[in-house]
């Protein structure tokens, strides 16, 4: 019995040790900030008649930050934003539950943007999140807005910009703008894999 065990323990050594790399080495921020590299576009010097702020859970706020500083920066005039009227989090300034869309348009305002700067956009859900909301801002885009800065994570915005630049109307600019560094992005330990994924996937239906 004993024996058994050692081969089995044997066989599996190298198996634990390949698994121990693949870990060490997914943690390394410098190793994911090089693999992710191809993922980001972004324009520093970005500006637009608007910014639309993609969807994005928990990294939605490092991306409201950053289209608060293109408006307070006088890159951008409006901000575009998605309603969400999901319950979101229990407001206690309020005493109440707020929904998403409550949430972001309290955030701003802490932010220093006014409401009349925000254009809302109607809700849309979709099997395919991004294309969903790019299809969305496409259709209900305000005809005065000619160029559109998109902000979202870093690793997002490849396929942020493959999506926006198949759907928006003839004649529109679209101008990147990554929310955040990679190493600064809420983003930075998502799987990396999971995005290639994505992104060949809006290449083919997109």
């Amino acid at each position: 019995m004993s024996r058994i065990k050692s081969v089995i323990i044997h066989s599996l050594k190298p198996l634990f040790i390949f698994w121990l790399v693949i870990i060490m080495l997914t943690t390394s921020v410098t190793l994911r900030s090089w693999l992710a590299a191809p993922l980001v576009v972004h324009q520093e010097d970005a500006q637009g008649d608007a910014c639309y702020v993609l969807a994005g859970g928990g990294a939605l706020w490092e991306r409201l930050d950053a289209a608060a500083e293109l408006v307070q920066m006088g890159r951008v005039k409006t901000i575009l934003l998605m309603r969400d009227e999901h319950i979101g989090q229990f407001s206690f300034k309020a005493n109440k539950t707020w929904t998403r869309t409550q949430w972001a348009n309290d955030y701003l305002a802490w932010r220093g943007i006014s409401p009349d700067r925000i254009c809302w956009i109607p809700q849309a859900d979709g099997l395919f999140g991004t294309l969903t909301e790019a299809r969305t801002v496409a259709k209900n885009l305000p005809p005065n807005i000619k160029t559109v800065v998109i902000v979202s994570s870093a690793p997002h915005m490849r396929r942020a910009v493959l999506a926006f630049r198949r759907v928006l109307p003839e004649g529109s600019k679209l101008v990147p703008y990554a929310a955040t560094t990679f190493e600064s992005s809420y983003e930075i330990y998502h799987p990396i894999w999971l995005e290639y994924l994505k992104l060949f996937f809006y290449f083919v239906i997109a």
